[in-house]
């Protein structure tokens, strides 16, 4: 039996905290279904309208990709009202590339297992 990962709500509670996210979003309809399918969303828009008013339900799998699109689209929103960091990976110009070092650790393996040092 899986686990539920959030909080336990009831078919009527469920679809209006979807709602309510895609509100905090200002994610207009047709932009959520759009990145809903670009998520491996199968339903159509009428279906996930419905859902969101509560008129119908959707396949738990459904629900959790619609959750990861409103989510995502909350994510984007809310990234901008972040307090920027003062050390950031790209003012780290010391450090050395990861493909580099990757290169390097790949081509010595290869190097040793055909008997050379």
């Amino acid at each position: 039996m899986a686990e539920s990962v959030g909080p336990a709500a009831s078919a009527p509670e469920r679809y209006q905290l979807f709602e309510a996210g895609r509100r905090r979003a200002e994610c207009p309809l047709n932009q959520l279904w759009v990145h809903y399918l670009g998520l491996g969303g199968s339903m159509d828009l009428f279906t996930i309208d419905a859902f969101l008013h509560g008129m119908i339900s959707l396949p738990s799998i459904q629900q959790d990709i619609l959750a990861n699109a409103i989510n995502e689209q909350l994510s984007d929103l809310y990234l901008g009202a972040q307090v920027p960091y003062l050390h950031t990976l790209e003012s780290h110009t010391s450090s050395p590339d990861p493909l580099t070092i990757l290169d390097e650790l790949f081509g010595r393996a290869v190097r040793d297992t055909n008997g050379q040092s």
